[in-house]
């Protein structure tokens, strides 16, 4: 069994870290150039070779893209593991029918497949690098300081969307001393929210009681921007993170509400990939409204890229040696399905 893991010349990440290297019992196949962006060197171990050909390896992991090229290269039956969305699947299966795509996104949720979760590994440094990249746009400081020529008031920091990300954001942010408050239209939210010391925003009737955040009718979507508004607007930091698997993301910001923020508030549209929670937001862009910052970064976690390749490296690993193990897992049956 040849594993081959593969660099994204235009990521921050990889998929294996060099500590992990020798965990793995089998020889390993390397992509030159895997470590660039990460400032590492390729260590010299016994299991390491450089690939040579493509069509020779029978698993292949990367991160979440892979050129064309190589795509075409790989040996029938192969396998390939990424964080792959909904759509990056379809266009890879539509390609190379014939080989097996295990993406991270449809992993299923059962407690046994945890180790494996690469989404939630990735996103809690997400909601932690997304509060530091807040914290670097602001013109003001978070905590509440003293000093001898007066008081700093705390800043005051909403997040949208409370999932893995948005938890993680949440500690963060009180860990630096801001006052915070939340909103998610699931109805586990509010106890999470709490439970971190932050205030949760009801902004809603509608309580969902699923995993992931469902869509809401216009109406209703109406209604939750016009009560979080009030919010909106006292705030000096909003990050967003509200996003609907395989759908556009909700416009929970309007235009209007943004025109209004205070001078020098900053949003953090972690959304902006799918569609963006703020109308205004551009892709990989930082635009300015009124004085009003909005980050549509989608690369927020290279400020972490050591940490997240370190915890997506093992995702990987225990991905590997569970199908090594057993590849009619029922795990990977809905994964490849």
């Amino acid at each position: 069994m040849k594993l081959g893991f593969l660099s994204d010349k235009n990521d921050f990440r990889a998929p294996l870290h060099p500590e992990s290297i020798q965990k793995y019992n089998l020889n390993l196949f390397l992509e030159e150039g895997i470590f660039d962006n990460l400032n590492y060197t390729i260590p010299n171990e016994d299991n390491v070779t450089k690939i040579k050909n493509l069509n020779e390896l029978d698993i292949v992991a990367c991160v979440d893209f892979i050129e064309e090229r190589k795509l075409k290269e790989l040996k029938d039956g192969a396998v390939l593991i990424g964080l792959f969305d909904f759509g990056k699947i379809e266009e890879i299966k539509k390609l190379r029918p014939e080989i097996k795509v295990l993406s991270f996104f449809k992993l299923p949720r059962i407690s046994r497949a945890q180790n494996l979760d690469a989404l939630s590994s990735q996103a809690n440094l997400l909601g932690y690098a997304s509060v530091l990249r807040a914290a670097n746009a602001t013109a003001n400081v978070i905590p509440m300081m003293t000093t001898a020529a007066g008081n700093i008031q705390p800043s005051k920091v909403l997040i949208l969307g409370v999932g893995v990300a948005g938890l993680q954001a949440i500690a963060t942010a009180k860990r630096l001393g801001a006052r915070v408050w939340a909103f998610d239209i699931r109805s586990e939210a509010k106890d999470q929210v709490e439970s971190l010391g932050a205030k949760f925003v009801e902004a809603t009737a509608v309580k969902q009681e699923t995993v992931y955040a469902q869509e809401v009718s216009d109406e209703e979507n109406q209604k939750i921007q016009e009560a979080l508004k009030n919010q909106i607007l006292q705030s000096d930091i909003v990050l967003t993170f509200a996003q609907i698997p395989g759908k556009k993301a909700p416009v929970l910001i309007e235009k209007s509400t943004v025109e209004n923020m205070k001078e020098n508030s900053v949003i953090i549209d972690l959304a902006a990939s799918s569609g963006g929670n703020c109308e205004g937001t551009k892709v990989n862009e930082v635009v300015e409204i009124n004085g009003v910052k909005i980050v549509g970064e989608t690369d927020i976690l290279k400020y972490v890229k050591h940490a997240a390749t370190k915890l997506y490296s093992e995702n990987v690993r225990n991905l590997i040696e569970l199908y090594l193990e057993n590849s009619n897992d029922e795990i990977f049956i809905e994964m490849s399905s």
